[in-house]
């Protein structure tokens, strides 16, 4: 029988990547339409913040100036890691996932939790790429950044995000399975935190650019909720792990995904983003270049697109080349459908131009990106429906 003990203090690895939430504000560089912030390279001020702000008992606040919850300093522990280069996460590249990924994977056995300090521009695509770089990870790990910057003066929603991350990655709850009647879960997985809401790391999509409540998970429910410094689990028992301290039974089923080698010797370029407008035309696109890689299209609604001259001749000659296209949808929510395949039924396809056409239904456009990045090669790419 599992033990029905209180589980012992849990132990946290907080990565800074970088992002505003860790950027240095500098009042004598702002100018009309900047803001005077830039990476800072010693990252000691942004541990002496977090160090204040999470011991005892901190309020935080909106981005309105109202009080938004109070945060007691639970039973757990958390050690801080500044990777070697902090970047702006729109200077972010796959091999920056895989860099995040590896210090997670040789972490593994020291913590019981992670929480990765990221920007916001990418952080959907960050998310996403360090979920499928972990399979089979039993650990939480919680992405989050911040709009402002924690050493800013005045409020921040760094600090109830960071706040949050950390309650999150050390949330328990007692529950009652088939297998065992009396154990503590914990999460496991990739997630991000923000602005109260936890959400799926392959289903986040930013929504805003100034607000605090900047990310949402419009084609999936979200998570779990920050209500009064308390954090909420919605569906325990489809997100939860079976054990507080994870016994790992093969460990080579444990691994950090080998990132595919893209690069101008290789001929392989990272997969192509293409979003439909009205009279596109795709011969202004260099398709033939990315024949041994793949194209995400953004289409209108559940996968429709122009049947004009112009479009479906150069995608049939880039299939026909080799290359994969999977279609996702440019709406924030609903799904794609296998009718798109009506917008081209005057192709002459074969059977094997027709397996590379995937259609991404409730997958967003970052998560299809980082999946054709990652697995290009292998099964997960040759599925029609991703």
């Amino acid at each position: 029988m599992a033990d029905s003990k209180r589980p012992r203090s849990r132990s946290v690895l907080v990565i800074d990547t970088g992002g505003t939430f860790s950027m240095e504000y500098d009042s004598e560089q702002v100018s009309p339409g900047k803001r005077g912030l830039d990476v800072g390279k010693d990252h000691q001020e942004v541990l002496k913040k977090l160090k204040s702000i999470s011991e005892g008992e901190y309020e935080y606040f909106d981005d309105k100036g109202q009080e938004k919850d109070r945060y007691s300093k639970k039973n757990f522990s958390w050690t801080y890691h500044a990777l070697s280069e902090r970047i702006d996460s729109s200077s972010a590249t796959p091999q920056s996932w895989h860099d995040i990924a590896k210090v997670i994977f040789e972490n593994q056995l020291s913590f019981d939790a992670f929480v990765v300090i990221h920007g916001t521009d990418t952080l959907m695509y960050a998310s996403a790429g360090i979920t499928f770089l972990l399979p089979k990870f039993t650990k939480p790990v919680i992405v989050t950044g911040a709009q402002i910057p924690v050493l800013a003066p005045g409020a921040s929603d760094a600090v109830g995000n960071f706040l949050g991350s950390l309650a999150f990655a050390t949330w328990t709850a007692f529950l009652r399975s088939e297998k065992s009647c009396h154990a503590y879960h914990s999460l496991k997985g990739v997630f991000v935190y923000f602005n109260t809401k936890l959400m799926r790391g392959t289903t986040v999509v930013k929504v805003d650019s100034q607000r605090w409540d900047a990310f949402d998970s419009p084609r999936a429910p979200i998570v779990g909720e920050l209500i009064e410094g308390k954090a909420e689990v919605y569906d325990k028992r489809g997100d939860v792990s079976a054990a507080t301290k994870p016994e790992v039974s093969d460990r080579s089923e444990l691994r950090v995904r080998p990132l595919p080698l893209y690069s101008e010797a290789s001929k392989r370029p990272y997969p192509l983003i293409i979003h439909l407008f009205p009279g596109i035309d795709l011969k202004h696109f260099a398709l033939g270049e990315h024949t041994n890689s793949a194209i995400i299209l953004a289409a209108y609604g559940s996968g429709n697109g122009p049947k004009l001259d112009q479009f479906w001749p150069y995608l049939e000659k880039y299939l026909d080349n080799g290359g994969l296209v999977a279609v996702v949808s440019e709406c924030l929510s609903g799904r794609t459908s296998e009718a798109y395949e009506a917008c081209i039924e005057n192709w002459d396809k074969t059977d094997e131009t027709d397996s590379r056409i995937a259609t991404c239904q409730y997958t967003t456009l970052p998560a299809a990106y980082a999946r054709a990045v990652l697995f290009l090669d292998e099964y997960e790419c040759k599925k029609r429906t991703w």
